[in-house]
């Protein structure tokens, strides 16, 4: 399946709507082959994406409602991520979908035993289904393909046990008794299981994708590189790229600083020296995310570390 050209991106200005055409039609993170489980593919995100280009483009000429939607959102990428999902699956014009519940918990003698983020109707077919949507960035520090090999930045996640607690008790929610008791009293079938997994997978500097992919990674998955602070300023000192460290609520669409300059607020990109003292003049001990722009555009991007990272922390 071709990956959606990048120069679609910059038919959105604003940069929320940019970020919701990121969460619908970017490259899944993985694809795993069990069959209990629907991941949703890039074949998914292609359709969502054609699906919604007219809608895409009244809210980038009047973004008030999505502004609104959003305005209540916890502060973390997750939330973000989930927000602007839940926009389009509760958009009613959605020719795909219809969204049933949003945050539906599951509860037993007071206590809360979890909560389907989605339940969805599809339209096409009438299933009910059941959605875990996660966006998740991952380091890799070790050849081999095992997903515990693949470290968030702050070093307290890890690919193997998000995937475990999707498969083991997040996916398999509506199998519990609790929970079909819920679904009977709300006229809702057992629904079916599907994940949408977005986010990127970041290699060591030179490292050769093969030797170093999750076994279980989607084909064409978003990418990009981390290597330490010395070995970056060694290896972009006279390069003609300005930089920018990337504040996490900038994590998702690409970076276009030429589209809506007075809302992209995140800095003025500078040199590769300037970058990293500042960064190191902050006396951050974690790993910094950065992008790369050539004309005020995004051409690349990663993550700088400290000296010893990731040893400087145990993993989980």
């Amino acid at each position: 399946m071709t990956a959606i050209d990048e120069s679609a991106w910059r038919r959105w200005r604003h940069p929320l709507v940019r970020d919701l055409a990121w969460v619908l039609a970017s490259p899944p993170l993985l694809q795993p082959t069990d069959t209990a489980v629907r991941w949703l593919d890039a074949a998914w995100g292609q359709a969502a994406w054609a699906a919604s280009q007219d809608w895409l483009a009244t809210l980038d000429r009047d973004p008030a409602p999505l502004q609104e939607a959003l305005s209540r959102r916890p502060g973390r990428l997750g939330s973000y991520f989930e927000s602007l999902l839940d926009c389009w699956l509760a958009w009613p014009g959605n020719p795909l979908y219809r969204r049933l519940h949003h945050g539906l918990p599951v509860r037993h003698d007071k206590r809360t035993l979890g909560e389907f983020d989605f339940l969805v109707e599809e339209r096409a077919s009438g299933e009910v289904q059941h959605w875990e949507v996660a966006v998740k960035f991952y380091l890799g520090i070790a050849r081999g393909g095992a997903a515990s090999s693949w470290v968030g930045p702050g070093l307290k996640d890890r690919l193997d046990i998000k995937l475990a607690h999707l498969l083991q008790h997040q996916l398999p929610l509506g199998e519990r008794p609790e929970a079909r008791r819920l679904l009977t009293a709300l006229a809702l079938p057992a629904p079916r299981p599907v994940c949408l997994l977005r986010g990127r997978l970041f290699y060591p500097a030179d490292a050769p994708p093969a030797d170093w992919a999750p076994a279980q990674a989607a084909p064409g998955h978003l990418t990009g590189w981390w290597m330490p602070a010395d070995t970056f300023q060694r290896h972009f000192d006279a390069h003609e790229l300005r930089w920018l460290r990337l504040p996490r609520e900038h994590w998702l669409a690409p970076v276009d600083l030429t589209a809506t300059p007075a809302t992209v607020l995140i800095g003025e990109p500078v040199s590769a020296p300037v970058l990293v003292e500042a960064w190191r003049a902050a006396a951050d001990n974690r790993a910094a995310a950065v992008v790369g722009l050539a004309s005020g555009r995004e051409v690349t991007r990663g993550f700088i570390t400290p000296p010893l990272w990731p040893r400087i922390h145990d993993t989980p």
